[in-house]
């Protein structure tokens, strides 16, 4: 995430951008959350704080599976005028992480961490501040494909799976059960039962609701623009925040992989996201796709 609301713990740039950049509140988990890491980000605290791009006024935020990637692909090429140049898994270099030396090619680093909240207020007032959203159930499904899927999921399933499976599992409340992978029913049914138990907080970036990434501090109508990352507006308009009328693309991140969504997966997820669509129900430009049969 850019300058955005988002837990360091991974979420609206979850990792160091980590999926939503922008304000974070820190706070304490219980004793009987999950202990493990996901690529190094403790699932056990999450502290919200506002990534902030000084030379241009802007507080970009997104989440996980929202688009961040193309987000900040397009801001990386607008800031130093070429295109992300570490492309390979091997390069070891994650474009999330706005605060490592590759991010800093400039005398002033890109980003500017504000933790103060006195601070965050006068930027959210005064600056331009863009939250990038994106169907609640797509998301969930996608953040499915890419984290838990069983068949290995777009590009042979993350390497860390087993890890996301277990902590998935865990904040259930079912403990260790050895599964590397789950079905799609049972991956609707371990977040609804979080969210039941009022764990959802918790949850890894990828599966955080919207509504308590960039909007835990800031409701959607506090910010200049909330607008989803597909949408024929949203590249223009970053593009004039770096006084720019290049609205080129960065080159697409997405999967082609289908799934079918059962009656029971689409039931759950529908409860599991309620709180989402209320929240961002307005901002949104079209019906979600994921339906009871349906591929996607």
């Amino acid at each position: 995430m850019l300058a955005m609301m988002r837990p360091v713990a991974w979420a609206c740039w979850i990792v160091s951008l980590g999926y939503g950049i922008a304000l974070h509140v820190s706070e304490s988990a219980p004793a009987k959350r999950p202990k493990g890491e996901v690529q190094g980000e403790p699932l056990d605290k999450r502290m919200y704080f506002l990534d902030y791009m000084p030379e241009y006024n802007f507080i970009p935020c997104g989440c996980a599976k929202c688009g961040t990637t193309a987000m900040l692909n397009f801001i990386y090429s607008r800031t130093f005028g070429h295109d992300w140049p570490y492309l390979t898994d091997a390069d070891h270099k994650d474009i999330h992480n706005v605060f490592s030396w590759w991010w800093e090619h400039k005398r002033v680093a890109q980003f500017e961490l504000v933790w103060d909240k006195e601070r965050q207020k006068e930027l959210m007032d005064s600056a331009y501040s863009m939250a990038i959203i994106r169907d609640p159930m797509s998301r969930l499904i996608s953040s499915y494909k890419s984290k838990i899927q069983c068949d290995g999921g777009p590009g042979g399933g993350d390497p860390h799976r087993a890890a996301f499976v277990m902590q998935l599992r865990a904040l259930q409340g079912l403990g260790e059960t050895g599964e590397t992978c789950l079905a799609l029913d049972d991956f609707a049914e371990a977040l609804h039962q979080i969210h039941k138990n009022n764990d959802a907080r918790y949850l890894n970036d990828h599966f955080l609701p919207q509504h308590l990434g960039c909007f835990y501090t800031y409701h959607p109508g506090k910010w200049t623009k909330v607008i989803e990352i597909d949408h024929q507006d949203t590249f223009k308009l970053m593009a004039e925040r770096f006084n720019s009328t290049n609205v080129t693309l960065p080159g697409k991140h997405s999967s082609s992989t289908k799934i079918q969504v059962s009656q029971k997966a689409y039931n759950l997820l529908k409860l599991v996201t309620a709180k989402e669509y209320e929240v961002l129900g307005k901002y949104l430009s079209r019906p979600s796709p994921v339906m009871p049969g349906a591929w996607v």
